[in-house]
């Protein structure tokens, strides 16, 4: 959303989509989105001729540190949206089987999957347990968005000026403040217009988010941690 929907309006701006070669290399594999070495990707990316490129590390949320490192002149977004909200998004985009295909390898252990890719072994053994004892769709997709978002928790990024959070709500509901303090951000300045006629505020999430007990007491006690850390 932050791309399409706000960095795209303007003229200063470069998206690379995540499949772009110059930051995956000329894989063959079709849904290979793990970024070549830092260093290559960034050398490519600082010869671009724009003032802002914006790549989204699909899969390197447990390397933002190292990432960032790289990169060196860097400012970096953790966008973050409701778990409940997140996990209906993904059983309608990706159907029912999909989210239990997202946590296998955090159940198996798997070194190669992105997805378990620098949880810690607390989070496995959690995600491991629950499945075990049977889970819905909704539990596992929301499940994954708690592992995911744990990685922000592990990583200390609430210590690292180059990252801030933008919330996906505050997002939709409060665009034009949102790309002012974007603008800031970045140092260019974002057409507010543009952005705001594109999004339209977020329905509020049902009182009943119909997960198990366990898995919403997780999402919501990671949920409410964010509360107070450096938001955009």
């Amino acid at each position: 959303m932050l791309q399409q929907t706000i960095l795209d309006r303007s003229w200063r701006v470069l998206i690379l989509e995540e499949h772009d070669k110059r930051l995956v290399g000329n894989t063959r594999v079709v849904e290979e989105t793990d970024w070549q070495d830092y260093s290559t990707v960034i050398q490519r990316l600082r010869q671009i001729p724009i003032e802002v490129v914006v790549a989204k590390p699909l899969v390197e949320s447990s390397q933002a540190v190292e990432l960032m490192d790289a990169a060196g002149e860097v400012k970096a977004i953790w966008m973050l949206r409701r778990y409940d909200g997140v996990a209906r998004s993904n059983i309608k985009r990706f159907g029912l089987e999909n989210a239990y295909h997202d946590l296998a390898g955090f159940c198996e252990n798997d070194p190669l999957d992105w997805r378990s890719r620098g949880s810690s072994e607390e989070t496995r053994s959690t995600i491991k347990r629950l499945v075990g004892e049977g889970v819905s769709p909704l539990d596992a997709a929301a499940l994954f968005w708690w592992a995911r978002n744990r990685l922000y928790f592990q990583q200390e990024l609430w210590r690292d000026e180059r990252i801030r959070i933008l919330r996906y709500e505050r997002t939709c509901d409060q665009t034009k403040d949102v790309v002012e303090a974007l603008s800031s951000y970045l140092g260019i300045t974002l057409p507010v217009s543009k952005a705001v006629s594109r999004t339209r505020p977020q329905l509020r999430s049902e009182k009943n988010s119909g997960l198990h007990p366990e898995v919403e007491r997780l999402c919501q006690e990671l949920w409410d941690s964010f509360d107070g850390l450096p938001e955009l």
